[in-house]
């Protein structure tokens, strides 16, 4: 698999804001988050069937608790509470959360380079963040909890590479995750909406692409790109949710928030001219895609 194709994952999660704001404002946080999770992982196992081992499911519930169960919630309920550019923002931290709990955990001091580009890549976020956004404390909270998920599981798996296929590993996670979620939305909203109308177009969207398509890219890229390259590439998911705003919304770009964009791919290409060299597969070798 071409390794530009990973970049498609943030970019594809760039238009979560988008799509949920237009398409499903009315849905609850928490079934929306059961219906990106169960119909996908259903898809990607009938895909790729494939048994666990027992000695792997204990680690397995853990990935899936941390990717699927507590980060989906955390992630619609920022996008129902925050505009896409605000949540956009909260979630360029990623880079230099990874660069700090590599330092804390492994005691691996960040380069030079590295925090740079992370610092650079942030403050064109941040620019990207127009002046009239508005603040709800609770969707900023969920959004930095989903941020620390986020970058917790992105270390385990790196220092625990999964033994197995990545497709069906992708489908189990999305499945498992999805099932620790569906009591908690029964027990809080009660039976799940109908979908009607344009709910269709953005729950397909949701499943196929934003969380089958792309969870698939995201751990193929885990496993063969430098974690830190990674994190630099979820500063395309702000990126996106702002152009998709301004493009498909008419939501006009201040000449702030253009240099910003390119702020944004500056610090991208200043990594392709820092990148370190290729490390040791985080998924072990017989995943195939």
């Amino acid at each position: 698999m071409p390794p530009f194709l990973v970049a498609l994952t943030p970019i594809l999660w760039g238009t979560t804001y988008l799509i949920t704001g237009k398409y499903l404002s009315d849905w609850p946080a928490l079934w929306l988050s059961v219906m990106r999770a169960i119909p996908p992982g259903l898809l990607l196992l009938a895909i790729r069937p494939a048994r666990v081992p027992w000695r792997q499911v204990p680690y397995l519930l853990l990935i899936s608790f941390l990717y699927i169960g507590a980060f989906f919630p955390l992630l619609f309920v920022a996008a129902l509470h925050l505009p896409g550019s605000v949540a956009g923002t909260l979630s360029a931290t990623l880079p230099l959360l990874l660069l700090g709990l590599q330092w804390l955990f492994l005691r691996k001091v960040p380069t030079r380079q590295s925090l740079c580009c992370s610092l650079l890549g942030l403050g064109g976020v941040m620019l990207l963040l127009g002046p009239g956004a508005s603040l709800d404390w609770l969707g900023v909270t969920a959004s930095l909890l989903s941020v620390l998920l986020i970058g917790l599981c992105s270390l385990l798996l790196q220092q625990r590479p999964w033994q197995g296929e990545l497709i069906s590993f992708t489908g189990w996670q999305l499945l498992l995750g999805g099932l620790m979620i569906l009591p908690l939305a029964y027990w809080q909203d009660g039976a799940m909406p109908m979908p009607a109308g344009d709910d269709w177009f953005g729950l397909l969207w949701l499943i196929v692409l934003n969380s089958a398509l792309a969870y698939v890219l995201w751990l193929w890229g885990m496993a063969h790109l430098p974690l830190n390259r990674l994190g630099l590439l979820t500063l395309l998911n702000p990126m996106t949710a702002v152009l998709a705003g301004s493009f498909l919304m008419h939501e006009a770009l201040s000449r702030q928030q253009w240099i910003g964009v390119a702020v944004v791919f500056a610090s991208l290409l200043l990594e392709l001219l820092f990148r370190p060299k290729r490390k040791q597969p985080l998924i072990s070798a017989d995943v195939t895609t």
